[in-house]
């Protein structure tokens, strides 16, 4: 049900428009530059579920009795875009139909962050006036039907194509005919040669329509219209040559023969190969499956393949020239990070949605100007830090290693297609790419291209302490309520897996495979054989290895564990976690379910996340001095001309005393209740962790420097307009943060230009 809705209708004849009044008092509040006067252009299919003619009746109706009340009507207007679901408002607008008109009425939903009548009003006409004014800058609805010298000879070049396979095809099924009827088709070839010659003198294009429809239909290129000098006279020349090479082979003449100069001044070699059906985008994915036949692989594949088909359609493989690549992977390089992930299918029998590329693109791009024109709007805050805002706020893209990805993928269908005979073009280089994605860029001094790429960081010790500390590992409330306290604890793979991560550095997957006949006693240890048997590799030849179990685990019963497993517990150690996931990529679905476990913790983070333990192992060896030699063979990561397997097997000894050295300082005992031992405190860190806020000036440097602890409602140390300070003055207040900092460990902004700045503050004293 719809709840009550702020709106007052304001129409200057048909068109509904924003008043200038609301403009001018918006324009007070808000210190915008707004446009002029914008009319609103308000399609009749525009309704929502939000704003119906029976919501218009009824504003109509408060409108009346509010002037009945003698009370002062509303002077804002937003127009049939605003909305409300529960408490919060939405802007919603019909986008404009896209060139296929596959997809009518899609529409763009946005958030206008707020649940008051007014402020909604305010920001859907907001964002309506910047939607409009920029509406084909962000919006892919409108194409404009250029065709690049590329495209324009791969058009001619299928035409072309295509009337010589029919002249094959005719020659080798036709039957004798006489010479009247040949005399008679010749001549008709001849008169319309010269209709053609005349047709060219006066810049006459129309018959060649039908040529070059035929031929862009094949290669899903959309003509303009209408067509240029410059196509118009090539397609007419080449269907002046064709109808010769016609008359050449009713007069006798073998087709090949005939069409030898044609195919020489195009610089065509080989005949049969240029008659034969094109390999299409389809023909050359299948055929990289088949040389690529490993489900990681096949998986990269699709992901290009679905892009291409969508950007470009099923086209012959040889028309993805550089342009077409250029454009394709500027298209992708605006794709939103998340991109599909909105379908709506994420429980079995969910009937969900069909959600575009393209529409995933406008709707980002769309929450990007809207997030653009307020941090613009802000005032006394310096670009550097409205960029670092943005960087903040803007939906991510996908970064430059996942359209490296797609690059790659596209490179291998060329490459098998050319193995299917066709003529490919050249995949486009990285440096080019990346140089075209930089030449995209608006001229705009808060431009920022944000994306949000995973830069694993070590896990610090507050966030260990916390993860050993939790409930998973005291005592939580059931089996599916890991995160709250209780007297429970569950011995299975929420416990053990993140400790055996956490304690050998492996990698998540190796240990979801491991199997029971991988816990195995070697020279006076237990160790775990990590990616043995011939049906778990590993993902190098170096991760099969044997690794010795840290006394942690064995301190806490791993082993008794361990033995106690029934006979029915099945060959996997841990058979839930690997049975979380359908399709065999374990380590994706059991991250996903420890993910929401750790969110509800308030241990989650998008750097520090369950695979980055891994990387924290390593780094406590290496500060505690353990050759790297040792590092690389127990992480499974090659070092030097050794082979891992045969290393670990010699050096068992020699890895206990490494893996035992990653000291967690935990108190391990025993309590009445539980008849195992289990950890009763974790001493690993010893305060909190402090929170580094920094606001940037003109000149990238840090302005004000705010250290929180979040324990404490007063912040430790806050200094601003530091850009003034200079002198003795500044090595004080340099010194007295080192003396907060010093012995904490710090959180620091994400923002690299804040760290950056951050840390060089640091170092001026």
């Amino acid at each position: 049900m719809v709840r009550q809705l702020f709106l007052v209708q304001c129409t200057v004849g048909s068109n509904p428009t924003i008043p200038a009044s609301f403009l001018r008092n918006t324009q007070e509040n808000n210190g915008l530059t707004w446009p002029e006067t914008t009319c609103v252009s308000q399609h009749s299919e525009t309704g929502t579920q939000g704003v119906t003619h029976g919501l218009v009746r009824y504003a109509q109706k408060r409108r009346d009795s509010a002037r009945r009340k003698t009370r002062q009507k509303s002077k804002y207007h937003a127009g049939p875009y605003l909305m409300r679901r529960g408490r919060m408002f939405y802007f919603r607008k019909r986008l404009p139909t896209g060139p296929s008109n596959s997809a009518p009425n899609k529409f763009i939903c946005l958030s206008l962050r707020t649940h008051l009548p007014l402020d909604a009003v305010k920001r859907a006409a907001r964002l309506l006036s910047v939607y409009e004014k920029k509406e084909i800058e962000f919006v892919d609805a409108v194409t404009k039907k250029n065709l690049s010298p590329e495209m324009t000879k791969a058009v001619l070049m299928e035409a072309m194509r295509s009337e010589l396979s029919e002249m094959i095809a005719e020659e080798s099924q036709a039957s004798p005919r006489s010479d009247a009827d040949i005399d008679q088709r010749v001549a008709a070839l001849e008169t319309e040669n010269r209709q053609l010659r005349r047709a060219a003198r006066n810049k006459q294009w129309g018959d060649m329509q039908t040529i070059l429809q035929k031929a862009s239909a094949l290669i899903s290129v959309e003509l303009p219209d209408p067509l240029p000098n410059d196509l118009g006279q090539r397609a007419n020349t080449l269907k002046r040559r064709l109808n010769d090479v016609k008359i050449a082979v009713d007069e006798g003449d073998d087709v090949r023969t005939a069409c030898r100069d044609l195919l020489t001044d195009n610089a065509i070699e080989g005949f049969d190969a240029f008659v034969q059906a094109p390999v299409s985008l389809a023909q050359a994915k299948a055929k990289t499956d088949e040389l690529y036949p490993t489900t990681s692989m096949k998986r990269v594949t699709a992901g290009a393949y679905r892009l291409l088909e969508e950007f470009l359609g099923n086209v012959p493989i040889s028309t993805i020239t550089k342009d077409r690549q250029k454009e394709f992977l500027g298209w992708a390089s605006r794709l939103p990070r998340t991109q599909g992930r909105g379908h709506g299918r994420n429980r079995h029998g969910q009937a969900g949605k069909t959600v575009t590329k393209a529409e995933e693109i406008s709707k980002a791009d769309a929450e990007d100007l809207l997030v653009l024109e307020e941090v613009r709007a802000i005032a006394d805050v310096s670009d550097a830090e409205k960029k670092a805002m943005l960087a903040d706020r803007l939906v991510p893209r996908v970064t430059l290693d996942t359209l490296r990805k797609h690059r790659d993928a596209m490179n291998r269908m060329l490459k098998s297609a050319e193995d299917l005979g066709a003529n490919v073009p050249v995949a486009i280089s990285y440096r080019d790419m990346e140089r075209h994605i930089k030449s995209l860029a608006p001229e705009d001094a808060l431009y920022v291209r944000a994306t949000k790429p995973k830069i694993r960081m070590s896990w610090t010790k507050e966030r260990i302490s916390m993860l050993l500390s939790s409930p998973i590992y005291s005592g939580c409330a059931s089996e599916h309520r890991r995160w709250q306290r209780g007297k429970l604890i569950i011995r299975d793979a929420d416990y053990w897996v993140p400790l055996i991560v956490l304690t050998i550095g492996s990698r998540i997957a190796e240990i979801l495979l491991l199997k029971r006949s991988d816990v195995r006693f070697r020279d006076g240890h237990y160790v775990l054989a990590i990616a043995s048997g011939a049906d778990n590799t590993g993902k190098t030849e170096d991760a099969k290895r044997l690794v010795p179990i840290p006394q942690m685990l064995i301190d806490l019963g791993f082993i008794k564990w361990f033995q106690a497993l029934e006979q029915d517990h099945g060959v996997l150690l841990f058979p839930e976690a690997a049975g979380r996931s359908k399709s065999g990529e374990v380590s994706s679905a059991y991250g996903k379910h420890l993910r929401r476990i750790f969110d509800h913790i308030g241990i989650g983070d998008f750097d520090e996340d369950f695979y980055a333990l891994r990387k924290t192992f390593s780094s406590m060896l290496k500060r505690e001095n353990v050759d790297d030699g040792q590092r690389q063979a127990i992480a499974g990561h090659r070092h030097g001309s050794i082979i891992n397997v045969h290393y670990t097997a010699n050096h068992i000894n020699d890895l206990k005393h490494a893996v035992d050295k990653a000291d967690f300082k935990l108190n391990i005992g025993r309590k009445r209740q539980y008849g195992f031992p289990v950890i009763l405190s974790c001493d690993l860190a010893q305060g909190s962790t402090l929170d580094i806020e920094v606001i940037l000036g003109d000149d990238n440097e840090a302005e004000t420097i705010t250290v929180r602890d979040p324990r404490l409602a007063d912040p430790l140390f806050d200094c601003s307009k530091i850009g003034k300070l200079s002198g003795e003055g500044l090595k004080q207040l340099v010194a007295k943060l080192r003396e907060v900092t010093d012995l904490r460990p710090l959180k620091l902004p994400k923002n690299p230009l804040k760290q950056a700045a951050f840390e060089h503050f640091q170092a001026l004293a």
